[in-house]
């Protein structure tokens, strides 16, 4: 993922979802994050969590529950 990039990102799928005129589901790792307890260190980007949140948002998209793992990964 470039970190760099992630404003085009947002803009790139808020243009494809907003395109579509038959109900769409958004899937994939994105490597952001929606909320400070989705991380496991106190490091977050707390602007680049507020766009995407707002993109989600803006959007009307709805987050599917995760059951399970509290985390997609481990380093352990």
């Amino acid at each position: 993922a470039d970190d760099g990039r992630f404003a085009d990102f947002l803009a790139e799928l808020k243009n494809k979802v907003e395109r579509c005129t038959t109900p769409v589901v958004v899937a994939g790792d994105f490597n952001l994050i929606r909320w400070a307890s989705d991380k496991n260190s106190p490091n977050v980007d707390r602007v680049r969590m507020r766009l995407f949140n707002d993109c989600i948002a803006d959007l009307a998209l709805r987050e599917i529950a995760r059951v399970g793992a509290r985390f997609t990964w481990t380093n352990k």
